[in-house]
């Protein structure tokens, strides 16, 4: 039966029809990008039009960008919603959940690093941790024609809007996690195996109630750095005890009520992986309101190796990301994907290093068996 269009004198021609009805089921992914269209032939008998209406429609949406025609092969979708005639703005976007230490400055700087020596200039844009917010951000920066994004997102849930822009072939990376069933460019470190790492650590200073402390994040960063501790766990046979996990609230300010919890009473840890370094001075705020001293009490081992790290009381052991380095990669891999590589999604995972200082202290005397400080 022939598809119904208004055929009354004051309506829109028909071929502005037809290429609308058809532009809906591009949109709309009724037709995907990349298959082939119905012939002229069956569009005709779709709508009941003449030729010469069908093809001045396929002709209207070859030259909007939503078709291209193969001579002798038919015609095919190829579309792409984000960067259909885009000209080159010279100018990529660098957008982060929050601004609150120094991990973010210094990713951004090794970004600029990379951007500036090809000639471009990068916008800098942060979103109070809010996900409507983060996609109005990605949405206007759209608009306003920036070649490619860096998107240190606010969590590891996949997004549809990301998810079409990836689809689209929008050139963006992925700072410090990716998204769960999303397959993208993306720059991180290694999570799980710099907690792996840390936990060993800490039970090679003789400890054996040893704890975590996370915040409550959907981020497969934090996630992994669990993992990591628990298969540590595992691989020294110390099964891990609820007890020995404690999980905060950690936007916009940490809690501290649930860590004064965790280290009152007998059972407490006397050593504490926290998740990361703001966590760490979270603990010693905890530590120091209970009568604690760290590290004669409490070893507390922390993961980012944060700019204040090295200053605290005392300077906090811990793991350091190689901040500027997942900048300079990600720009790279972002200016790669602007100038036409279009190869297959690439995960870039840098390692952690252990910083030796003076939050943690053996409780055993053989110290040869102590890891060397780190350079």
């Amino acid at each position: 039966m022939p598809f119904l269009i208004d055929r009354n004198p004051d309506a829109p021609h028909l071929h502005i029809q037809v290429a609308a009805i058809l532009k809906e089921r591009i949109q709309t992914g009724i037709w995907p990008n990349g298959s082939t269209i119905p012939s002229e032939k069956d569009l005709c008998a779709e709508f009941d039009v003449a030729r010469g209406t069908v093809r001045q429609a396929l002709q209207t949406l070859e030259a909007e960008g939503y078709l291209r025609r193969e001579q002798g092969r038919g015609t095919f979708v190829h579309w792409n919603e984000f960067a259909a005639n885009r000209n080159r703005s010279k100018r990529l976007a660098f957008v982060v959940p929050y601004l609150r230490d120094s991990s973010v400055p210094t990713i951004l700087v090794g970004f600029q690093q990379v951007a500036e020596q090809a000639n471009y200039s990068v916008i800098f844009n942060h979103v109070n941790n809010d996900l409507q917010q983060q996609e109005r951000v990605i949405l206007k920066l759209i608009d306003e024609n920036v070649d490619g994004i860096a998107l240190y997102p606010i969590n590891s849930e996949k997004i549809a809007l990301i998810e079409r822009l990836d689809k689209s072939g929008f050139p963006i990376v992925l700072i410090d996690r990716y998204m769960r069933t999303l397959s993208t460019d993306y720059v991180m470190t290694d999570h799980f195996g710099g907690a792996i790492r840390g936990t060993h650590y800490l039970f090679n200073q003789g400890h054996t109630r040893v704890g975590f402390a996370t915040w409550l994040s959907p981020a497969v960063s934090m996630e992994h750095r669990l993992l990591g501790f628990t298969q540590a766990c595992s691989e020294r046979g110390v099964p891990v005890e609820d007890r020995l996990i404690c999980r905060v609230e950690g936007y916009p300010m940490i809690d501290l009520t649930p860590l004064h919890q965790y280290l009152s009473g007998p059972d407490r840890p006397t050593a504490v992986f926290a998740a990361n370094d703001q966590i760490a001075i979270a603990l010693y705020r905890a530590a120091a309101s209970l009568g604690l001293s760290i590290p004669g009490d409490l070893s507390v081992l922390g993961f980012d190796n944060l700019d204040v790290s090295a200053h605290l009381d005392p300077p906090l052991t811990t793991m350091a990301q190689p901040f500027l380095q997942i900048g300079q990669n990600a720009a790279d891999l972002l200016l790669r994907r602007i100038h036409g590589d279009h190869g297959i999604r690439e995960q870039i995972v840098l390692q952690a290093s252990l910083i030796i200082r003076e939050s943690c202290q053996s409780r055993i005397s053989d110290e040869s068996t102590l890891e060397p400080l780190a350079v």
